[in-house]
Order: structure tokens, then sequence, then C-alpha cells
């Protein structure tokens, strides 16, 4: 029976047989509820590949992945060219471009782009290549000091916290860390995993990705099993989980849990916990195989929204992506049909060409390995075949290689066909500073010669410095004269500030130190107006404190007629701490926007349970 056939059948059981009776679901219902659900799946999918370029978490494409590899083990049928299309569309761009890997495959969001994207091309069987080592390995250098990750922070649930950052960093470094940086790779899993351990989370998210997270970081199964019970403490009496305290159950944050608990808590699908959650993927089920979960995000902030085929409107991105989970979920409680469908082929459409030996020793290699190619006659000076990348530029972040290679007579100023340069690379990596230093010693510029083009969105050392957190070599490049309040592009051409591209990944001490250099501290940023309200649509709540003490002006009117208190009475994050600030901070709660509405009117209108009661009730005194 042909996948149309079969689903056109299943979709017109409005009611499934298990949720009328006493008896519990069988392995039938939830095989044919996730069926009908991957087939929702990839009618949007198909949809969005025809009309759209962004591979990117924040709409559909990468999480289809997950849902694909779960149908397979469970011999559940899929569409296996709308998968493989899916995957090629989704991988190709990023999985084979060695010069953007090497250069500045760390502008924008490593934990969300990068490390999510390998966890998913794994899951379709892509295999490590020197492309993926290099995406890896700008993932490595891209983690915080004290173990953790970070990424955009204002798109809850799926790209707001740490945990999910931080448990999907350290897993693309267990899936496609370079051979050579094997120990480098492992003293880094175990950071991560202490900062897992050492942090409580607050949503379901948080807590479904530490469960995930310390389980891929081989923790003791005690460990994991007290973070399970803890996980399945928090079902409702409805059998679902809420993303927030006070929030009702919804089925993004039910399949991850149910997923988190059965792959990472060892739960079986028998469990009465288990069992109870899936019943409620059932329910919530539509009988066009969709499930519904309703946004947290205002229409202002990304990502834009366009449609896909999935229903529900603007809810149809986090509908799509608690799809993707229910159907991993769902898989699980169908068990093993007998006849389980081969795992995909290989993407062999989207491996790179292969890479000179040499690249692989400049790249992840030691120092002596290194010197031992320029001993042997190596050009100190060569690049590579594939991109044109020069061997300083490779090896930018480590300050041992750099300095080897100055004094074999490398071109501190050299730059490859898309006008990086080795200090450019550098500056992306927080590691880096002992090699920035080194090569403004030796007499890197900090732009090309005035008549060569810029990289691509016209991005600078100070703007990829204030994007890793840099704030200790910040001094050192505007004494270089470099420039400060420019603005670079980023995701889809969005203009952002170095103060604003602080202010989206929360580095506070980066954007103290660019106020001291004398840096606007009230930006005209295209992507959300002002840094102010990039914090208030993260929760930012220290780094806004910062820009207020510094003048930001909290009553800043946008071009949407916005102030950041309108934006902070829409953002749901489960707290008022960025209300409270606002206001004694001394904004105005009379002020209103193009629409009339007032900040009250916004915290009324999108109903969220936490903030509705608190926020008004704030915004009245």
């Amino acid at each position: 029976m042909g996948l149309r056939v079969r689903c056109s059948i299943v979709a017109a059981i409005v009611l499934l047989p298990a949720l009328t009776s006493a008896q519990p679901p069988s392995a039938a219902s939830f095989r044919d509820a996730a069926l009908r659900g991957l087939a929702a799946i990839q009618a949007a999918q198909k949809r969005s590949r025809a009309t759209q370029t962004c591979t990117g978490t924040c709409h559909l494409q990468v999480y289809g992945a997950f849902a694909y590899r779960a149908a397979r083990e469970h011999g559940i049928p899929i569409d296996e060219a709308v998968a493989r299309a899916d995957a090629t569309r989704a991988f190709r761009g990023d999985m084979i471009n060695f010069a953007a890997a090497v250069e500045n495959n760390s502008q924008g969001e490593v934990a969300m782009n990068q490390a999510f994207a390998l966890v998913a091309a794994h899951q379709l069987g892509l295999r490590p290549s020197a492309v993926t080592a290099a995406l890896a390995r700008a993932v490595a250098l891209k983690q915080n000091p004290d173990g953790d990750w970070t990424a955009l922070q204002e798109r809850p649930p799926s790209n707001h916290s740490s945990f999910t950052f931080t448990a999907l960093g350290l897993r693309a470094l267990q899936l496609y860390g370079h051979p050579l940086q094997k120990s480098d790779a492992a003293n880094r899993v175990a950071r991560a995993k202490q900062w897992l351990q050492g942090h409580g989370p607050l949503d379901t998210e948080g807590k479904s990705y530490q469960l995930l997270g310390l389980s891929w970081a081989g923790a003791d199964r005690s460990e994991l099993a007290r973070l399970a019970r803890a996980l399945a403490d928090a079902q409702r009496a409805d059998g679902g989980w809420n993303a927030l305290e006070g929030r009702d159950s919804d089925v993004y944050s039910t399949a991850q849990a149910l997923v988190a608990l059965h792959d990472a808590g060892a739960m079986s699908t028998s469990d009465p916990v288990w069992r109870r959650g899936a019943e409620f993927l059932l329910r919530a089920q539509a009988a066009d195989g969709t499930w519904h979960v309703r946004t947290r995000l205002p229409p202002w902030v990304s990502p834009p929204y366009f449609e896909s085929g999935y229903p529900y409107g603007r809810d149809q991105f986090i509908s799509v992506a608690a799809a993707n989970w229910s159907v991993r979920a769902l898989a699980l409680g169908a068990g093993e049909s007998g006849t389980p469908v081969p795992q995909a082929l290989p993407l062999a459409d989207v491996e790179p060409p292969a890479v000179e030996p040499w690249v692989e020793t400049a790249l992840f290699g030691t120092t002596a390995e290194l010197k031992h190619l320029l001993d042997d006659g190596l050009n100190p000076n060569i690049r590579t075949i594939v991109g044109g990348i020069p061997v300083l530029t490779l090896a930018a972040s480590d300050s041992d290689k750099v300095h080897l290679l100055l004094d074999r007579g490398a071109d501190v100023n050299a730059r490859s066909p898309r006008h990086y340069s080795a200090l450019l690379v550098a500056t992306q990596y927080r590691e880096a500073t002992p090699a920035i230093r080194l090569l403004l010693a030796r007499g890197a510029q900090i732009e090309g010669p005035p008549d060569a083009p810029r990289p691509a969105g016209g991005v600078y050392p100070t703007f990829f410095a204030a994007h890793a957190g840099n704030a200790e070599i910040l001094p050192d490049l505007r004494r270089e004269g470099d420039r400060i309040d420019d603005s670079a592009l980023m995701f889809a051409g969005e203009p952002v500030s170095s103060l604003g591209v602080a202010a989206l990944y929360d580095h506070v001490e980066a954007a103290r130190t660019l106020i001291r250099l004398g840096a606007k501290v009230d930006p005209v940023d295209a992507r959300t107006g002002s840094p102010l309200v990039s914090a208030v649509l993260a929760n930012h709540v220290e780094f806004a404190r910062l820009l207020l003490a510094s003048g930001a002006n909290v009553n800043r009117v946008d071009e949407n007629g916005m102030t950041p208190l309108m934006y902070a009475a829409v953002a749901d994050f489960g707290d008022t701490g960025m209300i409270n600030l606002l206001l004694k901070s001394g904004a105005r709660t009379d002020l209103r926007d193009k629409s009339g509405f007032t900040a009250a009117d916004h915290a009324r209108a999108y109903k969220h349970p936490e903030g509705m009661t608190k926020i008004v009730s704030l915004l009245r005194r």
C-alpha cells in the first residue's frame, strides 16, 4: 500500500478506538499516529524546501532528521524521496563549504546552527569529513570558560535554554570532532558535563536537555535516574508537561520529556508515567495528523513568518518542531515492527571534496607536527586548493602555530579570496587572545589595503570579538584603530552593531568594555531597534541593567512604535524581572504604539499565564 493511500485511510479515523475505551493505547495506535504525523511534516518540508533558503532550526528543515531516523528504526514508512531531498537541502550548503567552515562559520549561532546541524546530520548517516571536523572545531572554540555554550535566547522554548546549547555543543564534539583533537574534545565535554551538573534548569526544555546532555557525557546512572525522577514528577494531571510553571500542558514539552525520559532516563515505554504522556499526544493530535502548539513569540521577533503548508498560521514553526518530537516519542511507543525500514544510505551528495593532508595538520594537529611539515619543505605561505585559504589563517586561533609560521616567513596580512585574514578569523574566538596579540605585534592590519574589498557583511575584528564575548582583546583592537560602532550584517542581512551583537549573546563584560571604549549606548540596530531591546527580547536582565546605568533611553520608541517596556510585556519567560527593572528605571506605562496599545494592553492581548497577572498588576501600579 502506498504512503499516500495509507495516510488517507488513517487520516479518516477521527477518533482512535484506544481513546474511547478503558484499554490503554496499543502499539498500533502509536504507529498510526506517528505515520499521520510524519506525513504532515513531510508535506510541510516539501513546500518549505520549494520556497525558502534558510536551513536553520528556527523554521522546519533540520528537525526532520530526528523524526526520519526514529521512523526508520521502528519500521514506520516514510517518503524517502522527500526525506533525501530535505537532507540535501538542509545540509548541503553548510556541510560542503570548506572555506566558510574555516573562516566564518562561527558568525551567527554556533550552538543552534552548527552544533544542531551536526547532531541532525549524524541522524541521517553523514560521514565525517574535513568540513564537519572544521565545524566541530568552531563549536569547540566557541565554548565559554565555564563550560557552557551561548546562542540567541529570544525564541523560547526551542532556542532559549543554555542547557539546550550546552548539550548540543558537547554532542557535536563527540560525533564529529577530529581524531587529532580527541583529547581536547574529551576535556571540553568534561567541562560541559560539569556545567550541566552545576546548574538547575527552570523549564522543561532545560530539564530535558540537561538529562540528554549528561547521558551523552557519560554521567552515572544514579545521577541520570535522579534527574529523570525530577522530570517525571513534573508531569501534570492530564498526562502532559508544560513549558513553564503556570502554563497549560503542551505537545512540544510533553514529547520532548518523553524522549528524554526514554533515551537518557532509561524509562520503559510501558511505565505508567510514559504511557500517560503518550496518551496526551494521541489526544492532542488533530484528524489531519498535525499538532498545534501556541507560539510564545510576538510578531516582531524572528524568525520571519511564511506559510509552509503546515496549519496554525504563526504557530506553525513551533508546531512542526513539536510534531517532530512527537513522532520520535510515538515511534518509541510503537516498538519494533519486525520489518524495520533500512537506514538511509550515507549522504554522498552532501560530502565535500577532500582536502590536502597538510590542511588537517594545520587545523587539527600539534605545533610539533606542523613544524615537521615545514622542516620537510612545506611552504609557510601555501594555500588550500579548496578555498585558497592561507595556512596561517587555518592556524589562526593557536598562538604557538602562529608564532611558528610567522617565524618561517608567513605573510601576516595574507587574505583569502573571501577577503578573510588570520586576524579576522582569530577574533571570532575568545580563546585566541594570545594569537591575536601576536598577530598585531607582528604587523597584522585591522583593515586591508584601502582599495581592497571587505568580507561579505562588512564584518570587522571588534565586531567578531564582541560576538565572541572577548572583552580582553577589545582595548587592543581599539588602540590599533579598529571601528567600534559600525554595523555588520547577520542572519538574513540584518545590520547589527558591535554592542548590539554583544547584547544578542548576553556578553555583559564585552559590552561594559565597549561602552568604556566609547561605543554608543543607543545605536540603531535594524534587527531589534537597539541593544536594549535585544536584551529585553532575550530576558538578559543584567545586560539591560548595564545599558540603563550607562544612559540607554528606557522610553525609546522604535519604528514599530514600540518601547522596551512593551516588548517586555509580550515576552513570556516565566518571570517579571525585566518588567521590574524597566519600571524602576523610569519606563512610562502610558505610552502607546501605532495601534494605540499600552504595555498593559500588550500583556493582556498575549495572555501569558505567568506574565499577564503579574505584569498587568505591575503596570497598573
